[in-house]
């Protein structure tokens, strides 16, 4: 399974800008208005079903404390959990010196406004916005 998420994650960071690929448990309930918004930032959305997506999120380094639902990549980015269309759309248009990409902690999702944090090589994590 370590090699299958391995693969996996280093097609994906090879990938196309435009194509987003969403890696989520079988048991995922994200909601389609989510992969909507997200066909608005990407020209083609990928889902991807990993019957271990923890693993997958401690190889990318993705802290437990902002871990969520999914994972999500882009190119070199990864988003973790339903990060909202704008916190997406204003990071790829910033790109942060060594960011590796933006997180909804799993905690967030029903707030509003919700606290999107940026993650970066380091493993450290601070928060980004209110989206």
């Amino acid at each position: 399974m370590k090699i299958l998420a391995f693969c996996l994650l280093t097609v994906s960071l090879f990938a196309s800008d435009l194509k987003l690929q969403v890696f989520q448990p079988p048991t995922s309930t994200c909601p389609k208005s989510w992969f909507t918004d997200m066909k608005k930032v990407a020209n083609e959305v990928d889902i991807i079903t990993v019957m271990n997506v923890k693993n997958l999120k401690r190889q990318i380094g993705i802290p437990y404390d902002i871990q969520s639902c999914n994972t999500s990549i882009m190119g070199d980015y990864v988003f973790e959990g339903n990060v909202p269309y704008q916190a997406i759309k204003d990071f790829l248009k910033e790109k942060p010196k060594n960011a590796i990409g933006l997180s909804l902690p799993a905690y967030e999702n029903d707030k509003t406004p919700k606290t999107v944090y940026i993650l970066f090589e380091d493993k450290s994590y601070k928060e980004y916005g209110k989206y």
